[in-house]
């Protein structure tokens, strides 16, 4: 389990190689937020596509996390448990793909925050 404050697409190419797996995301799953008019106001029209802000976007502190597919059933009777929501699944290969809304599978670029990258 991690944050995802740096970014959905960086945090989880960092807990898939961590891991030694990828991962398979669905991007009808994947939460988006409605972006404030506030901001649809200053930010350039080529940002504001919500996806795109899910993925790479960070200081979202939610979390992410993994079950394996056995502890499911116990997850269900967790208290929480409506308010997760399940994005993908690991696989055992070691790439992370994005699934599209009209079913492509591509590759997922970690374009979140990443202190080390040299810019």
């Amino acid at each position: 389990m991690m944050d995802i404050s740096d970014g959905l697409s960086t945090d989880l190419r960092r807990l898939c190689q961590a891991s030694g797996v990828g991962a398979r995301l669905d991007a009808r799953n994947i939460p988006c937020v409605e972006i404030p008019p506030e901001a649809r106001k200053v930010l350039p029209k080529r940002s504001l596509d919500q996806l795109q802000m899910a993925l790479h976007g960070g200081e979202d502190y939610e979390l992410l996390f993994t079950v394996p597919p056995e502890k499911l059933k116990l997850l269900c009777k967790a208290p929480a448990f409506p308010a997760l929501t399940p994005i993908g699944e690991i696989t055992r290969n070691k790439n992370v793909v994005i699934m599209s809304s009209d079913g492509r599978r591509q590759p997922l670029q970690s374009l979140g925050w990443d202190p080390f990258r040299k810019r």
